[in-house]
């Protein structure tokens, strides 16, 4: 059963949002009627919602998993309180959550797409975790390696952008696709340099607590993925197996290729539940 669900106590002293969350982005949870001994913490990207999460969270609910899927403080929002949020937020948020799922489960796993990955790498070395799926991690992007960013991010906020909904892409979230359009014009149609250099110190807090990850970890990497740089898995070859979902995009979970988008949903499925502590 979904529930929406603000978890308002895994967000005290962190930023508060002040524009109304877009329905998409709401926070929620799938909860069986008895709990199960296992739950899965979902995490989404950068700009990103839990909306885009929808399919892998129904796919592990119905494998028998409980599933929490928190929308990060600043996003789903506003670009206004975007820019107001820090990866300090983003990290609290998710810390948060794994330590609560930990005191509640026997077992937990995580499953991170894109920036939500890099939250998930640090989250699984913080508790004990049983599995963890990374999807098209944000390892390495173009995007972050332009030296223009630090000083951009000195002297602007907001860079706009263009941007078009695309209508070939499945969105599962309740309604869709009626929020694709505002978050557009609030997220997708905007670069934000100052959120840019909080993304490129995630990836090197991530890469560094790579090392201390000890659980049994999965890839999903695709080399049609045009956000990030699938080459950089491979250097996270001896500390997680990676798959590749060929003609994938990057937002796989829903993706233009449904076939792709089933391969990625059943291979997370079944690597979360062969993997319970």
């Amino acid at each position: 059963m979904m529930r929406y669900d603000s978890f308002g106590e895994w967000y005290q002293g962190l930023y508060r949002d002040k524009a109304p969350i877009i329905p998409a982005a709401r926070s929620y949870a799938l909860l069986h009627e008895r709990a199960p001994r296992s739950a899965v913490l979902l995490v989404h990207g950068y700009a990103g919602y839990p909306g885009e999460l929808v399919s892998v969270a129904q796919a592990l609910y119905e494998a028998g998993h409980d599933c929490f899927v928190p929308r990060l403080p600043g996003m789903g929002t506003s670009g206004k309180d975007f820019v107001r949020t820090s990866r300090f937020d983003w990290l609290s948020l998710g810390d948060r959550a794994a330590r609560f799922l930990s005191s509640n489960y026997d077992s937990i796993s995580i499953l991170g797409h894109s920036m939500g990955c890099l939250l998930s790498v640090i989250e699984a070395t913080a508790v004990k975790c049983s599995s963890l799926v990374l999807a098209m991690p944000a390892f390495r992007m173009p995007a972050l390696e332009d030296r223009r960013l630090a000083l951009a991010a000195l002297v602007r906020k907001d860079i706009p952008t263009k941007w078009a909904p695309d209508p070939r892409y499945h969105l599962h979230y309740e309604g869709a696709p009626a929020d694709d359009l505002k978050l557009g014009a609030e997220y997708y149609s905007h670069l934000y340099p100052r959120q840019l250099v909080q993304l490129s110190r995630l990836v090197r807090e991530a890469t560094s607590a790579r090392e201390r990850l000890d659980c049994p970890a999965l890839i999903l990497a695709s080399h049609t993925d045009a956000v990030t740089d699938p080459g950089a898995v491979e250097d996270w070859a001896g500390k997680a197996r990676i798959e590749w979902i060929e003609g994938a995009s990057h937002f796989v979970f829903y993706d233009i290729d449904e076939e792709a988008e089933r391969r990625a949903i059943e291979e997370s499925v079944d690597f979360i539940s062969s993997h319970l502590g």
